[in-house]
């Protein structure tokens, strides 16, 4: 179920459900501004962000932000723009963290819910066991 929240741009009451905290008005508007910026880049291959920023009077940290999204991808890192992994500090092309932290977020993941359910799996038994020694609930009539 959705909750009510303020739009962190415009700041008007919607129902949010989950991810960015704006409303689908600004939702809309940043989805043509993302338009504007990837047709200028498919224009301008190889381009600054300095350049986009300016030309397109988009700010920086909303470029940033895209980046960092996934949404854009630095060509060739040269020095003026660098993002790095938030978990080892290698230079990355987009994103937050890089290919190998990824894979060991993923296999960290699969191995706790893998071991959350061998304990689920373990509580049954002992479930099942109670029920079959007469302990557990039962109804009286």
């Amino acid at each position: 179920m959705a909750e009510l929240k303020n739009c962190r741009k415009c700041r008007r009451i919607f129902p949010y459900i989950a991810g960015v905290q704006i409303c689908e008005a600004c939702k809309r508007e940043e989805d043509k501004l993302f338009e504007r910026i990837w047709q200028y880049l498919r224009d301008n291959p190889g381009v600054s962000m300095r350049a986009v920023s300016e030309e397109l009077d988009v700010p920086y940290e909303q470029l940033m932000r895209y980046l960092k999204e996934g949404r854009l991808q630095i060509k060739n890192p040269d020095g003026s723009i660098v993002l790095f992994c938030e978990k080892c500090g290698e230079i990355i092309k987009a994103g937050r963290i890089c290919e190998v932290c990824e894979k060991g977020l993923t296999k960290a993941l699969k191995d706790t819910a893998k071991e959350l359910k061998e304990k689920v799996g373990d509580t049954q038994d002992n479930d099942r066991s109670r029920k079959e020694k007469g302990g557990g609930f039962r109804f009286i009539k």
